[in-house]
Parts: C-alpha cells; structure tokens; sequence
C-alpha cells in the first residue's frame, strides 16, 4: 500500500497508520434489469445496457495496483474491463485533499468524455474516501456527476492513528487527524453533499486499527455498513465480502434508476447496426409491486419457526421468488408483558410482502436480543443448505417493536447495520440523537400506557435524521391493526425503494399529511427536505 519511501519511514518512526487512507472508486448506474438478468449478470451484462464506470481510488501513499484486486472483481462480475479505471492524484493523497478533490473532478470529466457516460461511481479507500468527498462538496456541478459514492474504511471524523510524526511528514495526515479544522469544515452543513441525488455507502470493520475509532468511517445520512467479517485496514481493496455489498448495491441502485444508454458497438460493426436502449420505467420495488396494497395480504406464502435461541424467523415460504432475489430483514420485539403470538398477524403481514422477519421472543427493552436475531438470519445467510442461504438483503434491514419492543427498535437504530426504524407507541430508553436513519414514531391518541408526550422525546432528539410523528387517531395501546398498511409501507419504501410509498411520507403534498387517520402528523427540518412522489 505504501511507497518505498513510506515504507521506511513506518519502519523509522513506528508502524503507526499508513495503511490509513486509500481507495475508493466507483462503478455503475446499470438499470432497469429484469430480476433473471441480475441474476446472471456475469452473462448478461455487455448486451442492451452498459454500466456507468467505476473510478476506484487508493489511499495516502497507496498506488493504483493495489486496487487491481477489486478491479478484477468487477470484470468477473460483469463490468466492461474499459469502464473500470486504477486512479490516484499527483501526490497519491499524501498532499492537501482539498487540491486532490479537484484532480478527481478532472479525472471524473476526462472518464465521462472517454466513456459518453452521464455520471460515474466513486469507490474511495482509506484518505481518498475524503478527498473525493471534498470533491463532491467543493467543486462545481461535480454532484450531478456522481452516482454513487462507497467509503472503504475512511476516517470521516478523525483518527487516533494520525501520529505527530505522520501530520509532520504528510499534509493530508494533518487534514484527518482528530478534531482538525480541515474536517470540521468538511463535515459542515452535512456529511453527504448531493444526498439524494448522489447516494452514499460506507463500510468499516471493528478490526481496522488504521481508522480508530472504527466508527469514524461512517457519515450521518449514509448507509453505513460493517464488513461481513472482522477485516484489518488493508484487507479492504481485496476482500470479495467488501466488494459483493458494493456490488450489490450498485446492481439494486441500477434497478430503481431508469437510464437511457446507448448500446456497445463491437469493433469493426457499422454505427447504423446500433441503436440506443431507453429502459422503461422500473418496477415500483424489486420485489413483486402490490400496487400500493401495503394494508391486505401480499403475494407470499409465509412460514415461521423458532431457532431455540430466543428467535424466531417469519419468512416467505419461498424466498427469493417473485421478484425477490434477496430480501430485506425487520427485527421486531415484543411489549413487556406480551408475548410474540399477540404480535404475528403483523408480523406474518410483513413477511407476505417480502420482508424477513427476525422476531425476538422476550421482552428486553433494548437491542440486544433483536441484534442477535440479525446475527442469526445473517449466518444463515452464508449457511450451505439454509433455506436462506443467498436469499438475505442485508443491507437493507428495519426494526420495528410495540411499547417496551418499540424502545428496543429506537435502541437497535443505533446500530449501523440498522438503516431505519418505525417503533410503535414505543417507551424509547434510547436517546433519539443515536439514530442513524430515517424514523417513523408512532403514538396512539388515547393509548394510557405510553402517552403520545414520552413518544415525542425520542422523536424531538432526532434532529439527526428524517424523523416524523404520527399520533394514531382514536388509538389506545393495542391497537396495531390498523397501522398493518403504514408500517409496511414505511419498509417498503425505505428498504425496498418502492416509490409508490413515497408519497404517503414526504413532499408537500404528502398524503399523510392531511390524513384523518392521524391526530397529529408531524416531520422535523429534515424530512420536510425528503423529496415526495
């Protein structure tokens, strides 16, 4: 990862970072295919619709060959080996990251003038994970550019590896030590300029020393994501867990954002043989749409079983049909004097429309028990002969509880793995500034167990994130029937991207909005700016 030069300075002055910062890079605004050309993407990729290209970035000192491994990646995946480019600055980010921000601007405009592309994807690593973060902040139009933006391992909020010695020798070194002036001004405002134009994801692993604290590598308003195993700073560029959640995610990006791109022409066919592909519409949710019919059954048969460990799993009895390759996961848990079959009619609801659910069977007011239940459906996922095996979204998961469970679900949100929550009448033991995406508080009118005011608190701390409060009409503290359609709307929308929920949710003329199903319905500053349908 390090030059010579580096390499015998760590060896002078203590092995104390430098394998902090490098990469990051990009790739793809695919789009429109169908769940059986996803599938088999490898096969299918070059035909109709070509990938945006992916620009991957080394770290401070690092060179573009030790980003090769995740580059081959991509070509085995289904990527043109012509659209995914090795790239560093002139000072391979060991100079002013602001100046490296603006030479990714030039390259970014040289790949789209090469390529005919619209928009790139940035896969950064290590300090590039801010130079290119700068870019996006700094330099004119550069939002309109990117598609995606994916942070491996960056030190968004400093790090403790930023030794005396290393701010002595580098200038970007100083940029990302903690509490630096350089970071305070990135970081200002908000973490993730263009959001939701451009959209961000982050990965760390709890075994990366080089970024200390681990949780520096995460921005507020990203999906922030661990690695699938416990992997060290350097490990990143290679590791095929890393990539496969980058992957996956460009590949469900390309899904929801329809694209008009010309088709390839082979080399030596006449331009008249080809035409442009324009894609049409995509479907309201990578699962089967159910026309916004989110309050009746949906198109999945549904089972459920304990694991013997405190979790039960409410599923699809067939996952990954009907549009399903993967789905996504909501933990629940339960009110502190009930147990989980008062609860399954909703949570078999859930499941009908696609979701897994992992369901803690006691009553802790905290995350842990729905957290070990996002462990277990997780090993299962990676678990030949599972039922689940491959089936698990789990970059997409909610939590959900009723009362006592609906302050575990505000705890569990503070999980980064946790990318949203919808808590019902909840007893939050949680402080709502640990939120880490969007949320949906709802109270009951006249629930006299937890009064609509103990609901507010979390939701008034949440400042964080998009954050409503919705105060069921009529509602006392059981009556989670009726709200069967809003919370699997709320999911769909949120870890399905199925648009036909937006509406209900956000933009001025939010349908919700104006409801009489709630006596009060209210989104602080930042949901007010989500945009609606």
């Amino acid at each position: 990862m390090f030059t010579k030069n580096a390499r015998a300075v760590i060896r002078r002055r203590g092995p104390a970072l430098l394998a902090v910062l490098t990469a990051a890079a990009a790739a793809v605004s695919l789009v429109g295919f169908s769940s059986q050309a996803s599938a088999g993407l490898a096969d299918t990729a070059p035909a109709a619709i070509e990938h945006d290209p992916v620009l991957i970035i080394p770290g401070m000192t690092g060179t573009t060959q030790y980003m090769e491994p995740m580059k081959t990646k991509f070509v085995s995946a289904g990527w043109r080996s012509d659209r995914v480019e090795t790239w560093t600055d002139s000072t391979s980010m060991t100079g002013d990251l602001t100046k490296a921000g603006q030479e990714i601007g030039q390259k970014v405009d040289s790949v789209l003038a090469k390529t005919g592309a619209r928009k790139v994807v940035l896969v950064t690593w290590s300090a590039s994970t801010l130079a290119a973060r700068s870019y996006l902040k700094k330099v004119t139009g550069a939002q309109d550019k990117v598609s995606l933006y994916f942070s491996m391992a960056g030190p968004h909020h400093g790090t403790t590896a930023a030794a005396p010695w290393c701010q002595n020798l580098y200038p970007s070194c100083k940029q990302f030590a903690i509490g630096s002036p350089w970071l305070a001004d990135l970081n200002s405002g908000t973490e993730v300029p263009g959001s939701p134009g451009v959209r961000y994801t982050t990965q760390r692993s709890t075994c990366d020393t080089n970024v200390s604290p681990s949780t520096s590598a995460e921005l507020v308003g990203a999906t922030n994501l661990q690695t699938p195993t416990c992997i060290t700073h350097g490990s990143f560029p290679s590791d095929t867990g890393v990539f496969t959640q980058i992957k996956n995610i460009i590949i469900e990006h390309e899904k929801q954002t329809p694209t008009t791109t010309p088709t390839p022409t082979p080399t030596g066919t006449s331009t008249a043989t080809s035409s442009p592909t324009t894609t049409t519409s995509p479907p309201a949710s990578p699962c089967s749409s159910v026309n916004g019919q989110w309050g009746t059954a949906g198109p999945f048969a549904v089972t459920s079983a304990s694991n013997g460990r405190g979790t039960t799993v409410v599923r699809p009895v067939n996952p990954g049909t009907l549009g399903c390759t993967t789905h996504p996961v909501v933990l629940w848990n339960n009110g502190a004097k009930s147990k989980l079959d008062r609860y399954l009619p909703l949570l078999n609801h859930l499941a009908s429309h696609g979701f897994i659910v992992a369901a803690a069977e006691g009553n802790a007011g905290n995350a842990a028990p729905m957290l070990q239940g996002l462990d277990y459906v997780t090993a299962e996922n990676n678990r030949a002969g599972s039922p689940l095996q491959g089936k698990v979204d789990l970059t997409n998961v909610g939590a959900t509880g009723h009362s006592f469970g609906g302050g575990a679900a505000i705890d569990a949100g503070a999980d980064p793995r946790v990318d949203t929550i919808a808590p019902i009448y909840p007893l939050a033991t949680t402080n709502g500034n640990r939120l880490r995406g969007p949320a949906l508080f709802i109270a009951g009118q006249n629930d006299p167990t937890i009064v609509p005011i103990v609901v507010r608190t979390p939701y008034n701390q949440a400042t964080q994130v998009p954050a409503i409060f919705a105060e069921q009409r009529g509602a006392d503290h059981y009556s989670i029937p009726a709200l069967h359609g809003t919370i699997t709307s709320w999911f769909r929308l949120h870890l399905m991207r199925d648009e036909q929920a937006r509406g209900l949710y956000f933009g001025p003329n939010c349908t919700y909005c104006s409801s009489q199903f709630w006596s009060t319905y209210e989104r602080n500053a930042k949901a007010q700016a989500v945009p609606g349908a």
